[in-house]
């Protein structure tokens, strides 16, 4: 009995010192440079946002912070790493709704979007434009949904990869209108832009960043936004949930997650960092330019509710429109 008290109370002090020595290491980090890990290749919105945030994030935690490519299957490898890394604070990710919320609706991944993250920041929202090229004579959501009707099957629009959250803002909009309207899918959404300035394809879903200079040069008309208000970036068109389809909402969530463990020490800090970072009037700015909007500080609570709603809201869709990665 004696015997068995001793190896409690040694085992008790053993789980203590560990804490202490865990609250130890936790109150000087970061002590080193941190990885941001991205699940998509270098010049696109994701890379740019990422490069906005890790300038004024270097300033306030006084290390340098390197962004770590990790592009494919829709950005769930660059999530996967950092689901799986070590949750020493070391190793963050930007991620979007993309690999937390569709991804996990389309594919078995390896990891879970609600319990194997830690929450850290929510960055920004991305909209997406409802662009048509300037042949097409429509000039509003009405029209274009009067023209489908009068055309079912006849009308397609591009999208930059099946899965993606252009495919889906499509596919959401031809649910809500009651609409036929054929999907083309490209590897990316640059080829997708450029073949329907060239006439290829009549309409596209586009990132609103990606799509400001083909608009101010005439080359794409916009009808709406997909946002459930308007664009800071497109002030004057009027959001496709404004002009009759009510609810209707495809926007990118771009948020910081660290691995699920992390030290609570550590991810306090880090929340209290973005935090100042997203207050931050410059980095607002840089992130407007590229057409995000609610660039705002969430808390943990509210990003997880957030992803839940995502990722019933998007899942649901895809199971009602039999969507798979071969459509």
């Amino acid at each position: 009995m004696e015997i068995k008290r001793r190896s409690v109370i040694k085992l008790l002090l053993g789980f203590a010192a560990g804490l202490n020595s865990l609250s130890s290491w936790s109150q000087g980090w970061p002590d080193r440079s941190i990885k941001l890990v991205l699940g998509y290749t270098t010049g696109g919105a994701s890379d740019a946002t990422a490069r906005i945030i890790t300038r004024p994030l270097e300033q306030i935690i006084k290390q340098s912070v390197i962004i770590d490519y990790k592009p494919g299957a829709g950005a769930s490898i660059g999530a996967e790493f950092v689901a799986k890394s070590n949750p020493d604070g070391y190793t963050l990710g930007l991620v979007d709704t993309g690999p937390l919320c569709i991804a996990p609706n389309l594919r078995k991944v390896a990891y879970d979007p609600l319990t194997d993250f830690t929450p850290l920041s929510y960055v920004c929202t991305t909209g997406l434009v409802l662009i048509v090229n300037p042949e097409l004579d429509v000039k509003n959501v009405q029209e274009l949904i009067a023209l489908a009707k009068a055309k079912p099957g006849q009308l397609s629009y591009a999208s930059s990869g099946v899965g993606s959250v252009h495919h889906l803002a499509g596919e959401l909009f031809k649910f809500k209108a009651g609409v036929s309207i054929v999907h083309v899918p490209y590897k990316g959404a640059g080829p997708a832009l450029t073949d329907l300035i060239g006439g290829q394809v009549p309409i596209m879903f586009a990132t609103i960043g990606p799509a400001l200079q083909m608009i101010s040069a005439g080359k794409a008309r916009p009808l709406g936004v997909t946002s459930l208000t308007r664009s800071a970036s497109l002030p004057n068109v009027p959001s496709i949930a404004e002009q009759g389809l009510k609810g209707y909402e495809a926007v990118l969530r771009f948020m910081v997650m660290g691995p699920t463990k992390l030290p609570p020490t550590v991810a306090s800090k880090l929340q209290a960092d973005f935090k100042t970072m997203i207050g931050d009037q410059s980095v607002v700015g840089e992130l407007k330019k590229l057409g995000n909007d609610e660039i705002i500080y969430k808390t943990p609570t509210e990003i997880l509710a957030l992803i839940q709603d995502d990722y019933r809201k998007w899942g649901s869709l895809i199971r009602e429109a039999k969507i798979t990665l071969d459509t």
